[in-house]
């Protein structure tokens, strides 16, 4: 390769737009993947490998398995979930399920697991996306996950390095401060990272987030060379270090797309995921280069591990086939197992389980539209049905036993995680809580069960649950 095409192999650009321009003339080494079919993925996977020069990686989320980002795919349940079940091998068995079917579209690298420690209940954008709050049990489960994904020759990621589970500020609108020891590091944020070196993980995601402690002031992790050189060389990882989207705000309110594409390489990363401008930022690493400020064996490091990475996943020999339904059937049972064993019994002190009456349902929302919960609804068929979010008023609601839907959850971007005063005020009612998203929004109420999240799976499996026609032996996997 020519140093131009070196340097384009650094940066992952998403699958839209003009994705096939910096395909064929920037040398891009990567693709991101968001929402789509599998159909129309696979087929422009096929189209994009053929227009490459040199085989790309083509990356996705997939935290929570293919319906995570592909419409028409299982969404299993998420991280916390599976940690509820109390069974590393599910985390296991997603893994490898998930790694077969994206590799069946053309996906081979997946951006997952999360292995962050989610010890702060305020945190708004991990959450339910960590296995929990023990950073050996996180451990566990994270190195069980990387074990799945790499046993069918796709590539795992952990995120988000060094941690991002101790922050009440979304990186996605700011800049969050870990103000923590390097000593608290090793005991809890840095454990399962271990876990996943020691499982062999593929690659690692660096975080928006600064660590005064570690030497690099507010810069954050992804382009702090002492954080990448903790990495590196104390946690001895070998492999490809990548960062978080650089368009989110807690690295673009800071720096120009050039400046941070520079500083990122300057520091030790070898990928660069999503900038603002790929074009400026590829031009500015290339002026670095000649004008001195990176060397060229800067540049041929990076190249070198993204080129064992393309070599490790079989990128240059990928034909997807794309993702038939049969397919997804064959591997859906592991879903319901994994859906009905998470489900968690936090409290009944009013004694209202199993559920025996027709009951008024309240849907809670993080917004007004649309409903999230239409399976929880259809499965319990209430005799009203009452919509709340964050602006709504209160609500009059008969005498009798309620429902309450709660979809509070980690949304990227949204800020926080909380339970509207409406439906707070609700709480000493008769009322039967379900959050399908964060645990944390239980604590009013007297009677109240988790499901984790929003995946359909999940809406029936909590359902069937609180009517007492299956056991609710999930355990929860923080402290309220």
């Amino acid at each position: 390769m020519d140093l131009l095409e070196k340097i384009g192999q650094l940066f992952v650009v998403p699958a839209r737009g003009d994705v096939a321009r910096h395909v064929r003339d920037n040398h891009i080494g990567g693709v991101i993947w968001f929402e789509s079919t599998t159909r129309a993925t696979a087929e422009t996977n096929a189209q994009l490998q053929s227009l490459a020069k040199t085989p790309l990686l083509i990356s996705a989320d997939l935290e929570a398995g293919m319906g995570m980002r592909f419409t028409d795919a299982d969404w299993w349940p998420s991280a916390m979930a599976i940690a509820a079940t109390g069974d590393p091998s599910f985390a296991e068995e997603e893994g490898r399920v998930t790694a077969r079917e994206a590799l069946a579209i053309g996906v081979n690298h997946i951006l997952a697991p999360v292995a962050d420690v989610n010890v702060d209940p305020q945190n708004p954008v991990i959450n339910t996306r960590s296995f929990g709050e023990d950073p050996h049990d996180v451990a566990r489960y994270v190195a069980a996950f990387v074990r799945g994904v790499q046993s069918e020759g796709c590539l795992a990621t952990a995120k988000h390095f060094p941690g991002h589970g101790d922050t009440h500020i979304d990186s996605h609108r700011a800049l969050p401060l870990l103000d923590v020891t390097r000593e608290r590091l090793d005991a809890v944020e840095l454990v399962p990272f271990r876990a996943a070196i020691d499982a062999g993980v593929a690659s690692v995601m660096m975080a928006h987030l600064a660590i005064p402690s570690l030497g690099d002031g507010d810069l954050p992790a992804t382009l702090s060379p002492n954080i990448i050189r903790l990495l590196r060389e104390t946690l001895g990882f070998n492999g490809l270090v990548i960062t978080d989207s650089f368009d989110m705000a807690g690295l673009t309110t800071h720096f120009a797309p050039g400046e941070a594409a520079v500083r990122a390489v300057e520091a030790g990363e070898d990928q660069i995921l999503f900038s603002i401008d790929t074009d400026a930022a590829i031009a500015a690493v290339h002026d670095a280069v000649r004008s001195g400020r990176i060397s060229t064996a800067r540049i041929d490091e990076s190249v070198e591990r993204i080129m064992f990475a393309k070599r490790s996943c079989g990128a240059a020999g990928s034909q997807p086939a794309g993702l038939s339904r049969e397919t997804r059937r064959a591997e859906s049972p592991p879903l319901h197992r994994i859906a009905q064993r998470a489900v968690t019994l936090l409290r009944d002190d009013d004694h209202l389980l199993p559920l025996k009456t027709n009951v008024t349902a309240i849907v809670v929302t993080d917004a007004p539209e649309p409903n999230p919960l239409e399976e929880a609804v259809r499965a319990l068929q209430p005799q009203r049905v009452i919509t709340i979010d964050a602006n709504s008023g209160d609500v009059e609601v008969e005498d009798g036993i309620i429902v309450m839907l709660l979809a509070l959850r980690p949304i990227s971007g949204a800020g926080r995680i909380a339970l509207p005063g409406a439906a707070k005020r609700l709480a000493r009612r008769q009322v039967i809580a379900i959050s399908f998203g964060s645990p944390y929004v239980l604590r009013d109420f007297r009677t109240a069960v988790c499901a984790y999240g929003i995946q359909p799976v999940m809406q029936r499996a909590a359902i069937r649950a609180i009517r007492g026609e299956a056991p609710m032996s999930g355990r929860l996997p923080v402290t309220l």
